[in-house]
């Protein structure tokens, strides 16, 4: 089995973690809501050159990067359900 490096599959925040005014970090993106209203107002996303670059350089890097938009697509699917069903995940 190949081994990967530890920040395997974890290039971009894991949103279902999202609080306000607290930055969120991936291994190369980061994200930070510093004001909601009815959304999010204010917030910042933030490529982080270096540790991309890395990434981009790693043998794993391609798997890693399909693993990483798998795990995004799937935690915007769940913050889309808890949202529209408020009811999910409360334990009734």
């Amino acid at each position: 089995m190949n081994a990967h490096p530890d920040c395997y599959g974890t290039m971009f925040p894991d949103f279902t973690r999202l609080r306000f005014k607290q930055k969120l970090e991936g291994q190369a993106f980061s994200a930070l809501v510093a004001s909601s209203g009815t959304g999010a107002q204010g917030h910042t996303l933030e490529v982080k050159r270096e540790a991309w670059e890395k990434c981009v350089e790693c043998p794993d890097y391609r798997t890693c990067y399909d693993l990483s938009q798998a795990k995004l697509l799937m935690n915007d699917m769940l913050v889309n359900t808890m949202m529209a069903n408020p009811w999910v995940g409360n334990g009734d």
